[in-house]
């Protein structure tokens, strides 16, 4: 009765939803990659990897993060002002990123010594505006509780990523590489969310002026400052390994370090992003009611603690067996896969109650902590290679400095709940 009585709340529904359709997506893709290790070169992987971290890195410049206040405000016509001025902001970023390619191809593929790149280099603003796009209906989604579409949206995205990446590498295009795959998910699974997401949109849309939207953009101001810089830095620091790893160690090296934590990240943000989503709606509403986070947070850690030992211990036994899975050229990745698992192990406790920082607009502090984090980070793999040229002392450094930072972080924000509400009015 008790198990069936925790799984009827509201939280744990709304978890479940999300996890059940990013469970189903990363079951897709985890059965594509053992085709895809068999067609694909390291070196092509290893370019589908840093174009994708490249997506990463550029895309809270590319909304300044405003669309994580969609969920903030209490009437949905200034939600729906927000995700309109998100639009723009999106838009006009893509247009100037393309530019700046035209402009500076060669010298970026010359410094990371990634030529092969160069072509596709071109298609890194379509690429953002798929992913920011994305970003922005998943959040409307979510303040409409309508978690069913998020989790449908990610298994249109991995079903047809992964489809259309095997289909390319039985082909005669198979030097295209992974990258056009990757495209076409990100594009269905935003017809998706559009289709889903014109009701709600249309009982609010005669709301929408230019002017609401210059307001709603000043009132939550801070985020575009501080929370793109937080972002902007986390995801920089997070996907540093793969630029660094290509410039010092080259793109083979690269591939392998990328399937090793496309390996280690699937299963855990199955639980990660859902937590994190579902976290967000309850402590917003629990925040603008007056409620107690810090009864949430670690009611949220206690649950994250128990759920980690039925997924780190089953990915530390496996990854003695990934060049069975993946074949001969990859027998490195399990090596790479155990070195990251204390960086996971606690950025997924502390992850998803990052929502904290803008809840609480403690962002000046976050931007502290995470300029910080890029540093060490930085000098981790520098050091790594200048003094030892080798790639596992350099991920060794990374992932240790990884796990201290995320262990303040977590005793930061669960202290930071204890304080009284700060208000955006």
């Amino acid at each position: 009765m008790q198990l069936f009585s925790f799984l009827k709340k509201e939280f744990v529904k709304n978890v479940l939803t999300l996890v059940t359709g990013s469970a189903l997506s990363q079951i897709v893709i985890y059965a594509s990659i053992l085709i895809l290790t068999r067609l694909f070169s390291t070196e092509l992987f290893g370019i589908y990897m840093l174009f994708s971290s490249a997506t990463i890195i550029l895309k809270p410049l590319a909304t300044l993060q405003y669309e994580f206040a969609i969920v903030l405000p209490k009437k949905d016509k200034d939600a729906l002002n927000l995700l309109g001025f998100s639009l723009i902001v999106l838009i006009c970023y893509t247009i100037l990123l393309l530019l700046i390619l035209f402009i500076f191809n060669d010298k970026i593929a010359d410094f990371f010594n990634i030529q092969e790149l160069a072509n596709f280099i071109y298609l890194l603003p379509l690429s953002v505006l798929l992913f920011g796009s994305v970003s922005i209906f998943d959040y409307w989604n979510n303040r409409m509780n309508n978690f069913k579409n998020i989790s449908k949206g990610l298994l249109v995205k991995s079903s047809t990523m992964s489809v259309a990446q095997v289909a390319t590498g039985f082909s005669a295009f198979n030097g295209i590489g992974l990258i056009p795959g990757m495209l076409l998910g990100q594009f269905l699974q935003l017809l998706f969310l559009l289709k889903v997401s014109v009701k709600s949109i249309k009982s609010a849309r005669k709301e929408i002026s230019f002017k609401n939207m210059l307001f709603l953009a000043k009132k939550y101001k801070d985020i575009p400052v501080f929370n793109t810089i937080i972002n902007l830095t986390n995801n920089l620091s997070n996907e540093l390994p793969v630029l660094l790893i290509t410039k010092y160690f080259g793109l083979a090296s690269s591939g392998i370090y990328g399937l090793a934590i496309k390996f280690m990240r699937a299963p855990v943000g199955i639980v990660q992003q859902s937590v994190s989503q579902v976290f967000f709606n309850k402590a917003s509403k629990i925040y603008n009611e007056d409620g107690n986070l810090h009864t949430l947070v670690k009611k949220t850690a206690k649950n994250l603690l128990l759920i980690s030992a039925l997924i780190f211990i089953p990915l530390f036994v496996i990854s003695f067996y990934l060049d069975l899975l993946f074949g001969d050229d990859w027998q490195d990745v399990g090596l790479y896969a155990r070195i990251l698992i204390p960086w996971l192990f606690f950025a997924f406790l502390s992850n998803p109650i990052n929502s904290l920082i803008m809840i609480l607009n403690k962002q000046k502090t976050m931007v502290i902590f995470d300029v910080l984090l890029l540093v060490f980070r930085f000098l981790g793999l520098f050091l790594g290679y200048y003094y030892y040229n080798d790639i596992v002392i350099s991920l060794v450094f990374f992932s240790l400095v990884g796990m201290l930072f995320n262990i303040l972080i977590f005793i930061y924000l669960l202290k930071t709940a204890k304080e009284k509400k700060i208000s955006y009015l």
